[in-house]
């Protein structure tokens, strides 16, 4: 198995883009973008739907039933994006998930490694990719420390 990661610095005002051009040039099969909040969540799987994305989304707002069906095809490949809290994630065990996008820096060294264990399972390859504003610094440096290595850097051109 290869796990390959990298970080997009960028601001929260281009983040959304930078994600986009990031899922448009990666075309990934089966990928988790976590955002740090329910409301992070609702706009970012507005906007992508919107982009007509294969794309559902998982917090503690939406009901248990339809959790349950989002994951049942989310595992049948039915559904491409997952956009979740961590909330939501806890326990996902879905094989096949080629990708991991951390829209929001995770507030944790345990959560990062938490959220990049869900992709790169049964010998599969796995890519996670960090997206970080400036103010999020101190937090990038404890995940960097935590894992004993610097993520390298990613380049995403964006039309502004």
């Amino acid at each position: 198995m290869r796990h390959s990661s990298r970080l997009v610095e960028t601001t929260d005002r281009w983040k959304q883009s930078s994600l986009l051009k990031a899922l448009e040039e990666d075309n990934p099969f089966l990928a988790i973008i976590f955002c740090r909040t329910k409301r992070r969540v609702d706009a970012l799987y507005e906007a992508l739907k919107s982009r007509d994305f294969n794309v559902a989304k998982l917090h503690s707002d939406v009901l248990q039933s339809k959790r349950e069906r989002i994951m049942k095809s989310f595992r049948k490949a039915d559904i491409q994006y997952l956009v979740a809290t961590d909330v939501a994630a806890r326990g996902l065990d879905v094989t096949g998930v080629t990708h991991i996008y951390n829209y929001d820096i995770p507030e944790t060294p345990e959560i990062y490694i938490h959220r990049i264990g869900r992709t790169g399972r049964a010998g599969e390859d796995g890519y996670t990719c960090m997206f970080i504003d400036p103010k999020n610094k101190e937090t990038l440096m404890e995940i960097e420390k935590a894992i004993k290595m610097q993520i390298p850097r990613r380049s995403i051109e964006i039309e502004r």
